[in-house]
């Protein structure tokens, strides 16, 4: 019998979501037995009734008719007591899961493909088209904002911070706009490079691995109906827990990956070849920036194909200018501002093509 000693138990419990999400409203006496025999554990109750109702999609639970004062007290818990946690991006976990994640230390790149849980999707049908970020900003409003690439090739998207994400086709990306946070929700596939700021960790959450950063570069990939996760890293440390054991965790260095079995819940750590991608947003993880005495004209371009941004210059006025300089992790706004500056050309973003002018470097 579940003991149900954190949200997440909850959340895993088929009748504790078919109970919330009334399908079972039979139950109701089950379940306030339950409260009156745990009264300790009425927080964690109201905690995963809110994210369940967030995650289902469904506004109007058929249990609502029947029995609104016990609603109506969840409605409370998320929209107060708990307000804090859903608006600042923690969509999928509850914060004691967090705390298990250390600190990460200096620069890194790293892969982590997320699936989400199966029985939990079919449970929750609107989750991959639900107006999630929708619902958070009904409780902080304009706190979150929803991106979603609806075109043919990756998107590259600047967050408010500096940080770039290159968002691959279909993918759906929710990003807490709130200055104090630094947190992000990804369904699909997304390659971030984010701006250091030891002050303010960086989240990126999915329903089954969350990742956080200070600094550093790496993939997310969450794809439905899928039974495995991954955590790949191209530089630096990363430490990395699975949501239904959150005191377990492992520390991968370079070239090292984590396997999730969803099913078991078993972690499997190995090595990985840096040669290997499973699509075109992951192939950034093996492109190395590391330039030396490099015409800017050729740095430029290989920028331009990678992040599938249009960067416009005149070779002519750049003629014979190289740059030398480590970018690998670096955001791209930053890349585009550390190259100008090597070369002293400036720079212009107008809508989605950036404009680079210059001289040349030639005598």
């Amino acid at each position: 019998m579940t003991s149900f000693d954190t949200v997440e138990d909850f959340l895993a419990n088929d009748a504790f979501r078919e109970w919330i999400l009334g399908r079972k409203p039979q139950d109701h006496t089950y379940w306030q037995e339950w409260l009156r025999q745990n009264p300790h554990k009425r927080e964690l109750y109201e905690q995963a009734a809110a994210l369940c109702l967030v995650l289902s999609g469904d506004p109007q639970p058929l249990a609502e008719a029947q029995y609104p004062e016990e609603i109506e007290q969840i409605k409370q818990s998320l929209q107060e007591a708990k307000l804090r946690e859903l608006s600042t991006g923690k969509v999928p976990v509850y914060r004691p899961a967090l705390r298990w994640l250390a600190p990460l230390a200096g620069l890194a790149a790293l892969i982590v493909i997320g699936f989400f849980l199966k029985d939990f999707i079919k449970n929750s049908p609107n989750i991959s088209n639900s107006t999630l970020a929708e619902k958070k900003a009904s409780a902080t409003k304009d706190s979150w904002e929803k991106i979603v690439n609806s075109g043919t090739s990756d998107q590259l998207i600047t967050l408010t911070d500096g940080s770039s994400v290159l968002l691959a086709q279909g993918g759906q990306l929710w990003v807490n706009l709130q200055a104090q946070q630094r947190e992000v929700y990804l369904i699909g596939e997304g390659f971030f490079e984010v701006v250091k700021d030891e002050t303010r960790p960086f989240w990126v959450y999915t329903p089954v691995l969350t990742t956080r950063v200070v600094g550093t570069s790496f993939q997310v990939q969450a794809i439905q109906d899928q039974n495995i996760a991954f955590v790949k890293v191209k530089t630096g440390k990363v430490t990395v827990n699975s949501m239904k054991d959150p005191e377990r965790y492992l520390v991968l260095a370079k070239n090292e990956q984590v396997e999730l079995d969803i099913q078991t819940n078993q972690l499997t750590k190995q090595t990985f070849a840096t040669n290997h991608h499973r699509s075109n947003a992951g192939s950034v993880l093996n492109d190395n920036q590391n330039f030396e005495f490099t015409p800017v004209t050729e740095v430029l371009s290989r920028l331009q194909h990678t992040y599938h941004t249009k960067i416009e210059f005149d070779q002519a006025n750049l003629r014979g200018c190289t740059f030398t300089g480590d970018l690998n992790g670096v955001p791209f706004a930053e890349k585009i501002r550390l190259i100008c500056s090597a070369v002293e050309a400036s720079y212009e973003k107008q809508g989605d093509t950036i404009y680079v002018t210059g001289h040349s470097c030639s005598p």
